[in-house]
């Protein structure tokens, strides 16, 4: 099972409580992507969290909620859902040729490479 969520626009997200050391404020820029790890975990009186971390950098908590939040309004979603949305750009791109409309197209065509390239993964490279 893919645990990635790609980011599709930027947003914030505060972790910990005001006056506590683990309190900062995350800035999840578009096209990177986050990784849940492990199972969900319920914390009295907080809700549920689960084990997030973004590329290279240290595992933190993250809240259920603004997870479920984020996807729901298309700030980050899952390599299926941008895949489903290649397929359906790929179709209006193909009607656009068909019946000559460069603007579309053009639309089309853009709107595919920005969601081909965030899901994209770097290639490997021989040395020597």
């Amino acid at each position: 099972m893919n645990r990635c969520l790609y980011i599709c626009k930027t947003f914030t997200y505060e972790k910990g409580n005001p006056g506590c050391s683990c309190h900062g404020v995350m800035k999840f820029r578009a096209g990177e992507k986050i990784e849940l790890i492990g199972e969900p975990f319920f914390v009295d009186q907080m809700g549920w969290y689960i084990g997030v971390t973004k590329q290279g950098e240290e595992p933190f908590p993250m809240a259920t909620e603004a997870i479920d939040d984020g996807y729901a309004k298309g700030v980050m979603r899952t390599f299926f859902d941008l895949e489903l949305e290649l397929n359906y750009h790929t179709y209006k791109i193909d009607e656009a040729l068909e019946n000559k409309e460069e603007e579309l197209f053009h639309e089309h065509s853009a709107a595919y490479r920005k969601i081909k390239s965030m899901i994209a993964e770097p290639e490997l490279v021989e040395e020597g």
